[in-house]
């Protein structure tokens, strides 16, 4: 077998010594380089297997530069390397035809090794078929919709929020199901709630819980579902159908990772990774000042459009 041939575009020469080393031990061929000049030269020299390239550069970006390797050689899988901030940045990468993405600083050497490990191609369908299977996904043989099950394969591990918009009965649940399935989560809650069949009463305390004596009829303590779902995965459903105070009180969750129940008095903490869903357009409900601006964001950090089932050539 011939040898992999990486190339490392990064600014920082500390970022291409820590992954010349890396990968060399692993017997990889290594090229750096510092710039676009440099990375424009590597690529017209020589034939890569994988990129791994810094998403800001002083002289370009990393789209502009995976744009570039993709025209010239489509073969090469790229690995976009980002601070958390531009995760959002990244996804987009993704969709531009990126295998993966990778977050500074890099704490975990096996993700790393993973990723460059060329885990690819048909097996890599093979993984995300297996779950959607197990979970009854129907991914079915549409580009549009496997390109949307391959991203959210993709982003399934990452600790990141996630809005499902589609219209009525597309599966949005089943698919953030997929994604819980897929995640490292997997083997924790998976907790789904309708925002929009409760009152907002009665949804907080599903919510976030209640003490004893918090209202006529609380005649005990109450854990609430970002209580359950500690370590694992809620599902917000119909998000765009919460109430004002319903989305106060979940942007303080998702900014502070706190919360508190109805009638308590200290925060409890919580790890809960958030999947969202809704058939309203939400940011016209946040021209009609129905929906925040700021919960939006939070929870828009990727956003999958799922297509209609009659689109996408289920046998």
């Amino acid at each position: 077998m011939s040898q992999i041939q990486v190339l490392i575009i990064d600014d920082e020469a500390d970022v291409c010594t820590f992954f010349r080393r890396l990968l060399t031990r692993r017997g990889y061929g290594v090229t750096t380089a510092v710039n676009e000049p440099q990375a424009t030269g590597a690529l017209e020299e020589a034939s890569y297997n994988v990129a791994l390239v810094d998403l800001k550069l002083p002289d370009t970006d990393g789209l502009t530069l995976l744009q570039k390797i993709k025209a010239s050689q489509p073969a090469c899988e790229v690995i976009i390397m980002t601070g958390y901030s531009t995760v959002k940045t990244a996804v987009q990468a993704i969709q531009l035809g990126a295998y993966e993405y990778l977050e500074k600083p890099f704490d975990d050497i096996d993700e790393i090794e993973y990723a460059t490990s060329l885990h690819q191609g048909p097996a890599a369908d093979e993984d995300w078929g297996e779950v959607a299977g197990a979970v009854g996904f129907q991914v079915g043989n549409s580009p549009s919709m496997r390109r949307l099950t391959s991203l959210a394969y993709k982003i399934a591990n990452k600790n990141i929020n996630v809005l499902i918009q589609g219209k009525t009965g597309t599966g949005k649940e089943v698919l953030a199901r997929f994604i819980h399935a897929a995640s490292h989560r997997a083997d924790q809650p998976f907790i789904p709630v309708n925002c929009g069949a409760l009152p907002e009463n009665l949804l907080e305390s599903e919510l976030f819980g209640h003490e004893k004596g918090a209202f006529t009829g609380a005649s005990q303590t109450r854990r609430g579902i970002f209580e359950l779902a500690n370590r694992g995965t809620l599902f917000l459903d119909e998000i765009g159908d919460a109430s004002p105070m319903i989305q106060v009180k979940l942007l303080r969750v998702l900014e502070t990772g706190e919360f508190m129940r109805v009638g308590g008095e200290r925060p409890i903490r919580t790890d809960v990774r958030v999947l969202a869903a809704t058939n309203v357009d939400l940011e016209e409900a946040i021209v009609e000042k129905t929906f925040r601006e700021d919960l939006y964001y939070r929870l828009n950090v990727v956003r999958l459009e799922i297509p209609p089932l009659a689109t996408r050539n289920i046998d």
